[in-house]
């Protein structure tokens, strides 16, 4: 899962660091983040050590968000419920929040605060598990108005609570494949959707399509180490680069191979299947994408050339007839 995680200018040191105080409710101990397994209907408390290192007063915003797994593989978190898995029925934030006075925390000068969450369990027994992350971020004062990650602090705890029966087996199902725009060039995004409560850890997708007809091409998409959250979607994909893509009858072949979470056990997976491009939807995708720079040099050496060896020429001939 997501150790602790910083955003910030890899040239300067971070003005904070957050540590999380152990609960009794924690599973397994070893762990650096929250491995929570509360009583149905319970009302609980997880808690936060936040210490200031420098020698200035610093704001600090801190919030829980929900675990789901971005484009290309990997877990990421994010406040709203926007873009959740049709699977995901109870997401992070709709049982736990930050409390009030500390989602906004003020540090003086080598200052430090235990800040809490309150977590309020689902009456119902549920299995597997909830994923989520608790976020703090320090927005610097900037002279410029406009602000960037890059000069801000950021530090993520992942947060999981296990349901009563927690062993369950992540379970991946083959959901469409649609022409995208991936980087502002043209791609075909296959989506994925694990639709049990559990992570996959370990993750390799890799993904390979092919045009049917007498002038056949194949693409690729292939990453590792990635993972998956429980009950969410991913959409892997293939580029075109900056070529056009054509309508007509394509193959997609995914393999997945990954671990399930709690015991580590491989897991694998492979789907077969085809489907079709449309005239308009190629030619609408292909007018969206970006078009291959052009690199305007290249032309003048190209003229260059023509008159050197045109030049060239001409002294051959005069070395000819002379």
């Amino acid at each position: 899962m997501v150790q602790p995680a910083r955003a910030d200018d890899n040239t300067e040191k971070a003005d904070f660091e957050i540590q999380p105080i152990t609960s009794t409710a924690q599973v397994d101990t070893s762990l650096h983040y929250y491995d929570l397994k509360f009583k149905p209907g319970s009302t609980n408390t997880i808690k936060m050590r936040i210490q200031n290192f420098t020698d200035k007063k610093i704001t600090v915003k801190s919030e829980l968000q929900n675990g789901m797994t971005q484009v290309g593989g990997d877990m990421k978190f994010q406040s709203s419920t926007d873009g959740l898995d049709e699977s995901n029925k109870r997401p992070l934030t709709s049982i736990a929040a930050v409390r009030k006075t500390d989602r906004v925390i003020h540090l003086d000068a080598q200052e430090t605060k235990i800040v809490e969450a309150t977590v309020k369990m689902p009456r119902e027994n549920f299995n597997g598990m909830v994923a989520g992350g608790w976020r703090f971020i320090e927005y610097r004062n900037n002279k410029s108005s406009d602000q960037t990650i890059s000069s801000n602090y950021a530090y993520m705890i992942s947060v999981n609570l296990r349901g009563a029966h927690y062993k369950v087996y992540p379970e991946l199902k083959y959901d469409s494949a649609k022409p995208i725009l991936y980087d502002s060039r043209p791609a075909m995004g296959i989506k994925l959707r694990n639709t049990q409560p559990m992570v996959l850890k370990n993750v390799h997708f890799k993904t390979v399509i092919s045009k049917k007809g007498l002038f056949s091409e194949k693409r690729l998409y292939e990453k590792e180490g990635s993972s998956m959250a429980p009950n969410s979607s991913v959409t892997l994909p293939v580029s075109w680069a900056y070529d056009d893509m054509k309508a007509g009858t394509y193959e997609v072949a995914v393999k997945v191979t990954g671990e399930n979470l709690w015991n580590k056990l491989p897991m694998a997976w492979t789907f077969k299947k085809t489907f079709k491009v449309t005239k308009s939807q190629a030619a609408d995708l292909n007018k969206r994408s970006v078009q291959r720079p052009t690199n305007k040099w290249v032309y003048v050496l190209m003229a260059n050339g023509v008159l050197l060896l045109a030049g060239a020429f001409g002294l051959y001939r005069v070395i000819k007839l002379g």
